[in-house]
């Protein structure tokens, strides 16, 4: 059988053998394949650099470093960045841990076929249409150590120095080549499976043990005290989808918090919320009640999210980033998030009351903002806090001043967060700012004006202002923060 990887041997032989070498080892040698795989990553950053006559850093001349850099001149989309993390992580695991599941190894190995492709596309010929990825069969060969030898020979050969190609792409300039990039990434069509060892990945950043392959129900996973699971392939009683098996189920120790359903990319994800999730979290099974914290009306899950692995962009809103629906409320509608909510943040959201928070934000008096001794807000800010609290408990997830010079708006911001956290309606605020300066002059204001019994909203609330370097997440009420523009 050809290799995948052959038509990169075009321009970038190194990379055809690694992906070659890789694919005869996916069954005989996970391990070894993971590691090929997550070499291969490294080798096409190296190729992106020496074609776009980048160089190297100086200091931290690191893989994540160099995909850093890359990032930074815009020459990495999301989707390629997910996949080179994966591809990088893999690769430590393999050398560090002994990771060798063949079931990865296979996953992984479309995918970085994907990554191939996506690379031939912007830095080889603009109008290449690859064939279908074929999965290499599992059949002995006779002369198998003999095809090993002989690969790692001419990687080594091959792998010695980088330097540019000329290709296609070579007559464009670097902002095409990255304008070329983001449109093939968002193109590329990515399996269900490959999608879901993405999403195990972004799980875990955000604090939840997750591996669709090893974490799953069929395979004896149950949620157990002390761990914040994703267990895979969770079984309901609903009769939609995969017979009723839910994608993954969230338990923070052995409270159920969530139900998730992963998705391919052409799907429209808000549809799979208001078809798929909701059945599911009604059709949580009766040998499960255990795990049930509360019944919301049908549900038996105050959380539902879906997604298909997409970086979140308006331009494509229904068919990108991770959307997610609190149960708890008829009134709630699906919303999109930027990120997984971690497993402390979703028990955040159990404890917190929002009809009581709005009750109390709509029914504390604005007395204390216009005191002539604290703030002393005037008509026009109070009006304006009125308004974006009205906004807060209509459900809007966006909301913007505008305020000229010298009208007082870090004075109103101030009076604002301190209602929205003596109301409870948040727990925590970032004050994010673009100038140094202006942090600076809000740390001011937080620290000198008097709000409440003559003491300022930071000997009332635990403040951390730009020098912080550490934030205790129980402590800490508000953060004021530098966006690192200027």
């Amino acid at each position: 059988m050809k290799s995948n990887f052959e038509f990169l041997d075009r321009y970038w032989p190194a990379l055809a053998q690694i992906g070659a070498a890789a694919e005869s080892y996916v069954y005989s040698d996970a391990n070894a394949c993971l590691y090929k795989l997550g070499m291969f990553g490294e080798r096409l950053i190296l190729e992106i650099f020496a074609f776009e006559h980048i160089k190297e850093p100086t200091v931290d001349n690191t893989h994540s470093n160099r995909i850093r850099l890359l990032k930074r001149e815009g020459l990495i989309p999301k989707k390629i960045d997910d996949i080179l993390y994966a591809l990088r992580k893999t690769r430590n695991d393999a050398v560090h841990a002994g990771a060798d599941s063949v079931e990865d190894a296979k996953t992984l190995l479309s995918m970085t076929y994907n990554l191939a492709v996506w690379f031939m596309e912007v830095y080889g010929d603009w109008g290449y249409i690859a064939p279908a990825f074929v999965m290499p069969e599992n059949v002995a060969q006779p002369d198998y150590e003999a095809i090993i030898k002989e690969q790692e020979e001419k990687i080594a050969a091959l792998s010695k120095q980088v330097e540019a190609v000329s290709t296609a792409a070579s007559s464009k300039t670097s902002k095409e080549r990255a304008e070329k990039g983001e449109t093939a990434s968002e193109s590329m069509e990515l399996s269900e499976a490959e999608t879901r060892y993405l999403i195990d990945e972004q799980l875990r950043k955000f604090g939840w043990e997750a591996d669709t392959n090893n974490l799953r129900y069929s395979k004896g996973t149950r949620p157990q005290k002390g761990r914040n699971l994703a267990i895979a392939e969770w079984p309901t009683d609903s009769a939609v989808g995969k017979n009723g098996y839910a994608d993954y189920a969230l338990f923070v120790g052995l409270k159920l918090v969530g139900i998730v359903e992963a998705k391919k990319a052409a799907i429209d994800i808000p549809s799979v919320i208001d078809h798929q999730c909701k059945e599911y979290a009604k059709g949580i099974k009766a040998e499960h009640k255990e795990y049930i914290i509360n019944q919301w009306g049908y549900y038996k899950v105050p959380f539902v999210f879906a997604t298909n692995g997409r970086k979140y962009l308006k331009q494509i809103e229904t068919k990108s980033g991770i959307w997610y629906l609190d149960l708890r409320g008829g009134a709630n509608a699906p919303k999109a998030l930027q990120g997984w909510i971690s497993p402390q943040g979703l028990m955040e959201q159990l404890e917190k009351d929002i009809a009581a928070a709005n009750a109390a934000l709509q029914n504390t008096p604005f007395d204390l903002l216009r005191d002539p001794d604290g703030l002393n807000l005037r008509k026009y800010q109070i009006s304006a806090i009125e308004a974006a609290e009205q906004a807060v408990i209509d459900g809007k997830q966006t909301i913007l001043l505008s305020m000229a010079t010298g009208t007082g708006k870090t004075r109103t911001i101030l009076g604002m967060i301190y209602r929205f956290i003596k109301s409870d309606r948040f727990k925590r605020v970032l004050f994010l700012v673009d100038r140094t300066a202006l942090g600076e002059q809000a740390e001011d204001v937080f620290k000198e004006v008097k709000i409440e019994e003559l003491m300022t909203l930071d000997s009332i609330y635990n403040i951390k202002g730009l020098d912080a370097k550490e934030i205790d997440r129980e402590k800490v009420r508000c953060c004021i923060a530098n966006s690192g523009l200027i």
